[in-house]
């Protein structure tokens, strides 16, 4: 409950795209001659090259059909973005996105259009599965106009696009990056009894307690702790967080960096076997106790923790390519107009650029 959960469906999964900011495209470059892996996917969408063109960048454009094509598989992937689609801003967001795809797309190397085509052969067995099982991703597809070739695309594109930025990683590179954040890689293990601000068991996080509440009840807990009080028996009998109440509010051997930032600051520097004072996160207040912390090398992590670091690295390579060479490509956008409300049905917000983002999304793990 104190960490932040993962996206298990196979429509978070399949994005595989390492960038939390405006991101990537691929464009197929592939000669003639023996047929390669890596061209069995197809990386450009039905409609390329006709239509409209709504972008312009150094070397190419984007047509008005193609991209409505990535919108519609981006409904598909993303339901609920439906109507942000509709503002303006947002919609540009994303044809620059679409952009960057593309750009970068002509960087991939034979090898790294070989990996990617592994990614969507694993993806699009998932995706397969879930048709079949799921009657609204199927309704999805179809009011969309969506195809599997539409699906198998934009897995390779954006595949395309994480294996390119991994393959510039190097264990130098990785081992630095975990120098920066070892601490996050520290195994601790702790006790800990949660008086909640809000209620965790419902979706709307609705207050529970004030803040004031909260803390004067955490202080109570600890005055109890301290005078000898059981924590398997206080922490059932107090503890909001449903992951450890019934295991005398103990969690053994995580690393610090699952945690949320003030719990996983505490975890690092309260001293061990001392109850500290209670320490304020989104949830609420914390009582905590550390029982043991081991910091480890780089040579301890496991090879999904690896995995994670090599992806952390990639990531700043995505970062570096935005802000240094996207504008160097000499992108316009062309967008048409949107087409003015009737008189007094002005939609909320107009002229506001829109708070949320393209959605971020996880690399894959090679």
């Amino acid at each position: 409950m104190l960490q932040g959960s993962r996206k298990s469906t196979w429509r978070k999964s399949a994005l595989l795209v390492i960038s939390v900011m405006l991101a990537m495209t691929v464009m197929a470059a592939c000669g003639g001659g023996k047929k390669s892996k890596s061209e069995e996917y197809s990386l450009t969408f039905a409609g390329a090259g006709e239509g409209t063109v709504v972008a312009t960048y150094k070397d190419g454009n984007v047509t008005e059909t193609e991209f409505n094509k990535y919108l519609g598989v981006f409904n598909v992937m993303q339901p609920g973005y439906e109507a942000i689609l509709e503002i303006p801003q947002f919609k540009e967001q994303l044809l620059q996105q679409f952009v960057s795809y593309k750009i970068i797309g002509t960087l991939a190397s034979e090898d790294t259009l070989k990996a990617a085509s592994e990614q969507v052969d694993e993806q699009m067995k998932l995706y397969k599965e879930a048709v079949a099982s799921d009657a609204s991703l199927k309704e999805a597809l179809d009011k969309y106009g969506v195809t599997d070739n539409d699906i198998a695309t934009y897995v390779m594109m954006t595949a395309a696009v994480v294996e390119h930025m991994s393959s510039q990683v190097t264990e130098e590179g990785t081992k630095e990056e975990f120098e920066k954040a070892k601490d996050d890689y520290t195994n601790v293990t702790l006790r800990h009894i949660l008086v909640a601000t809000v209620d965790l068991t419902s979706q709307e996080m609705k207050e529970l307690r004030t803040d004031e509440e909260a803390l004067a009840l955490a202080k109570e807990v600890k005055a109890k702790l301290e005078a000898g009080g059981d924590w398997a028996a206080l922490a059932k009998e107090y503890s909001d967080d449903t992951g450890s109440k019934e295991n005398g509010g103990q969690y053994a051997d995580k690393m610090a960096g699952e945690w949320v930032e003030g719990f996983k600051e505490a975890s690092l520097k309260q001293e061990i076997g001392v109850i500290g004072e209670p320490v304020e996160t989104e949830y609420g207040y914390h009582v905590i106790m550390v029982e043991k912390r081991e910091p480890k090398t780089y040579d301890q992590l496991d090879e999904t923790q690896k995995e994670n670091l090599k992806s952390t690295v990639a990531y700043s390579f995505m970062t570096k390519f935005m802000n240094e060479e996207m504008p160097k490509m000499d992108v316009k956008i062309t967008l048409p107009d949107p087409s003015p409300a009737p008189e007094g049905e002005e939609g909320e917000g107009e002229g506001e650029t829109p708070a949320t983002e393209a959605p971020a999304t996880e690399a894959p793990a090679k």
